[in-house]
């Protein structure tokens, strides 16, 4: 008979680190509760985007339960129709804005699939009681008892025997960790938007897609952006397809972008993707006006050591290692953290020392995370430099990951 385990794990964050680690633990029938300020799973945010599960793919799908990792393709990838093992759809195609001349066509040397993030997150919460509506405001430590109580903002407050922060890269639980000087994030010197289009003409979306079936990229001295398919309802119906378009330029240090009106923002896109080769122009200048275009301020945050407070708390994910997207590297490196974590907690349950086991985990968490951020910004700097283009970390390594 198996001896109940002793650990209720707190996941503070129901994206889909969070998520993924639930459904480990659920799997090895550890006690878990996780926590989501939300309100609530259909809550509707600003900004959606697509993701790619590449190296990690694997551990998401050890992480999932057997009926939910084979439906990863078809509820979760941005188009489900689409064999994402074979030619053009394993390779990352990047053009040149000016001429649109093919620069490179990177090999995904892994099995992977570009996914929808709020398809994803369906997906990783799906048989996962989430405590919505708990904003975290106050950790208390016990270490004498080898326990860690949170508090949230509803007065609820939940004891556990680990606290694990996947509360995104404005991060509550790195604060409590580091102090606000130490973990904030370090503004980008570069603007960075996206925005998920459709366009009602059918023979438009087709040109649009036309640069790849799943996600092309683009440069010119300057300017930075991406094109992908976001979700296809249907196949056969052009006009119903969604697109996640972004540009990135070096940021004008007079303009606030939160100060422009939409149409404002929309003008700048327009005066950015204009300059650039087809079909990325048509894919810009032809944003239905009434799209709202919302502004991102990205950043990042090079991972410094974090004291687990005797293996009581730790962090995953962008809690752990916000990162600038142009290498294609958070979703697979939280899941390695998710799938690490899991592995860790798995050990303490058969008796290990949750100290060591948690320390040495998070250690390389920090490890991993800030040598992808690293990369990640030299790739953000290098794609708007026409001398640093081809001598990127993305055109030398592609999407491979480098621990």
């Amino acid at each position: 008979m198996t001896t109940p385990s002793k650990q209720h794990v707190l996941v503070i964050g129901a994206g889909v680190t969070g998520l993924l680690i639930a459904q480990g633990l659920q799997q090895a029938s550890i006690p878990f509760t996780i926590f989501e300020a939300e309100a609530g799973a259909d809550v509707a945010r600003s900004r959606e985007w697509q993701m790619i599960l590449h190296w990690a793919l694997p551990l998401a799908m050890e992480l999932l339960p057997e009926h939910l990792a084979v439906q990863l393709k078809e509820r979760a990838s941005v188009d489900p129709s689409l064999d994402f093992d074979v030619y053009p759809n394993n390779i990352l195609r990047f053009y040149n804005g000016i001429d649109g001349a093919i620069l490179a066509e990177l090999p995904i040397k892994n099995r992977c699939i570009r996914v929808a993030r709020k398809k994803l997150r369906a997906l990783c919460a799906d048989g996962v009681e989430i405590k919505y509506g708990h904003t975290l405001k106050a950790v208390r430590v016990d270490e004498d008892r080898g326990k860690v109580t949170a508090k949230f903002s509803n007065g609820h407050e939940a004891t556990g025997t680990l606290l694990i922060g996947c509360d995104g890269a404005k991060s509550f639980v790195r604060h409590y960790l580091h102090g606000s000087s130490k973990a904030s994030i370090t503004p980008l010197d570069v603007s960075f938007w996206n925005v998920i289009v459709t366009y009602p003409d059918a023979e438009r979306a087709l040109h649009i897609r036309s640069a790849h079936p799943i996600f092309a990229m683009v440069a010119r001295p300057g300017i930075f952006g991406f094109l992908g398919i976001y979700d296809v309802p249907d196949p056969g119906k052009p006009e119903t397809w969604r697109f996640h378009l972004a540009i990135s330029f070096p940021r004008d240090e007079n303009v606030d972008a939160h100060t422009l009106s939409n149409a404002e923002r929309h003008a700048v896109m327009k005066e950015k993707g204009a300059q650039l080769c087809e079909p990325f122009r048509t894919a810009i200048l032809r944003i239905p006006e009434e799209v709202v275009i919302p502004t991102d301020d990205i950043g990042y945050w090079a991972a410094e050591r974090w004291d687990t407070r005797g293996g009581l708390i730790t962090l995953a994910g962008d809690a752990a290692h916000p990162m600038t997207p142009h290498r294609g590297q958070g979703c697979n490196n939280a899941t390695q953290d998710a799938y690490n974590l899991v592995d860790s907690i798995k050990r303490i349950d058969a008796g290990g020392d949750q100290h060591r086991l948690i320390q040495e985990c998070s250690d390389e968490i920090v490890k991993r995370g800030a040598a992808e951020t690293k990369l990640s910004l030299e790739t953000a700097h290098a794609f708007l430099d026409w001398d640093k283009l081809q001598a990127s970390p993305l055109f030398k390594h592609s999407l491979s990951a480098r621990h």
